[in-house]
């Protein structure tokens, strides 16, 4: 069996395309999850500050 051969079946095989959406959708996710930490970076600098209530005596 020739080695061109080999990575052709290999690539078409149904194992690998799983192996392959795996890495893709693992992937896709890590990058939406740091957009969205960029996004609460920013939203925290409009924060307004906490003011404790008064104390009722």
């Amino acid at each position: 069996m020739k080695k061109d051969w080999f990575i052709l079946e290999l690539i078409r095989s149904f194992p690998f395309k799983v192996l392959v959406f795996l890495v893709v959708f693992i992937f896709a996710g890590v990058y939406i999850s740091r957009c969205k930490e960029r996004q609460k970076k920013v939203q925290m600098k409009e924060d307004v500050l906490y003011i404790h209530p008064k104390p009722k005596i």
